[in-house]
């Protein structure tokens, strides 16, 4: 049996405009673009070509478990679009009976018709990127949408699902926005359950290089929570949605039974995954490979990719394993947190290699084992919730000064 990738995530990198936080390898085409024909078209079907070029050119192939279209806003596209997407990897790799295939998509980038496209297409989860219900807070975090965009969005992802026309979907927000402060989120909270979303994503605002908000924060012109504000809006929403049936089982994600993101947990237990796509990071065999960010510069790789050779990280490789510490900062991200002997084990040392640095973690993590930030049972550590998930930077941190002393 073979160890090829069974998940693909693929990246549409179109959107209307980009947002003052987003940093990702995007495409701002503006309001008026029509992805099959019209403004816009041509440049949305020049990548298409690329991205399917750069679908086929894989070797080693075994049907997939997930798909994953992100972006970017991939409800920019036409359903159609979407179709020829699922198509090609049914020809061409085989998808699993009941494999899960997600795509976001943006409130004011599709109507219920599209939705009902995309789910004829194949799609049978959703990710809405919400952010908020607040209008004043969307504004200032540069959204194209506002609150009813959201509740239409919200309330056509439900009667899909209640119909049993999808198998789920997911209300995505963002803590600690500009402007979002304690009674704000707290009605988003609510706002939120009104819809009974099976899976809840709560991102945590991160200011990043490039962004409009990185500009405003170096000009002391934006407004964010401290650490205690931001503390306090963890806790509510730990509180709102454990009281409201929902499990944490990764530190920024919620959900009902039987509804955790399926492709999501092969990042955080270190499996591998194709990559498709401008600027998107693949990582088949332990190794990650990121793709060109720019547009040119992508169609240049992927023309290489088909004429010359694959990029070496890309070829089936025996023995590759990811880095230690990355498979710990992943695995601990998870409700149920990592055996970090089974780790030790993957990594082929010695035992007294293993014993070594063992010890030597165990004295890092002390100081949370002792005020309960972190558990140990047997030979599993996880952090507690809701404290040791908050305040899980701090454990983070000193996992990583142990691995570059020890490395």
């Amino acid at each position: 049996m073979n160890n090829f990738p069974r998940s693909a995530y693929v990246h549409i990198p179109f959107c209307h405009r980009r947002c003052f936080y987003c940093d990702f390898a995007v495409i701002p085409l503006g309001n008026k673009i029509e992805s099959l024909e019209g403004f816009g078209s041509k440049t949305v079907k020049e990548y298409l070509t690329y991205l399917k070029k750069e679908i086929l050119s894989i070797k080693h192939k075994s049907p997939l478990s997930t798909i994953y279209i992100g972006g970017g806003t991939p409800s920019i596209l036409h359903p159609l679009q979407i179709k020829d997407l699922i198509n090609l990897f049914k020809e061409s790799y085989k998808i699993d009976y009941g494999a899960e295939i997600t795509m976001e998509v943006d409130p004011a980038s599709f109507n219920e018709d599209d939705l009902y496209g995309f789910i004829k297409a194949g799609i049978n989860r959703f990710s809405l990127g919400v952010q908020s219900f607040n209008n004043q807070v969307l504004e200032q975090a540069g959204r194209r949408h506002c609150s009813k965009d959201v509740e239409k969005s919200c309330f056509w992802l439900k009667r899909a699902y209640d119909h049993g026309l999808i198998k789920s979907w997911s209300l995505d927000l963002i803590q600690n926005l500009p402007r979002s402060g304690f009674k704000k989120w707290q009605e988003d909270l609510k706002q939120s359950l009104k819809f009974c979303p099976p899976h809840i994503s709560i991102y945590d605002l991160s200011i990043e290089n490039g962004t409009v908000f990185k500009k405003l924060v170096d000009l002391g012109k934006l407004s964010l929570p401290n650490d205690d504000e931001a503390y306090k809006n963890s806790e509510l929403t730990n509180f709102i949605l454990k009281a409201s049936g929902y499990t944490r089982y990764e530190i920024s994600n919620y959900s009902i039974p039987g509804h955790q993101s399926r492709h999501n947990r092969v990042y955080w237990k270190g499996l591998g995954w194709w990559s498709f796509g401008q600027g998107s990071t693949s990582s088949p065999w332990g190794e990650n490979f990121t793709r060109p960010r720019i547009s040119k510069d992508y169609k240049k790789w992927v023309t290489k990719q088909c004429e010359i050779k694959l990029e070496y990280s890309l070829i089936n490789q025996e023995n590759i394993y990811k880095e230690l510490d990355e498979k710990i900062m992943l695995g601990m991200r998870l409700k149920e947190g990592i055996n970090i002997y089974n780790l030790l084990n993957e990594q082929n040392w010695d035992n007294k290699k293993s014993k070594i640095a063992l010890t030597k973690l165990l004295k890092a993590w002390a100081p949370f084992l002792e005020s309960g930030l972190l558990i140990k049972r047997g030979n599993r550590f996880f952090l507690s919730d809701p404290k040791g998930m908050e305040l899980s930077n701090q454990i983070l941190v000193s996992m990583f000064r142990w691995w570059e002393k020890f490395n």
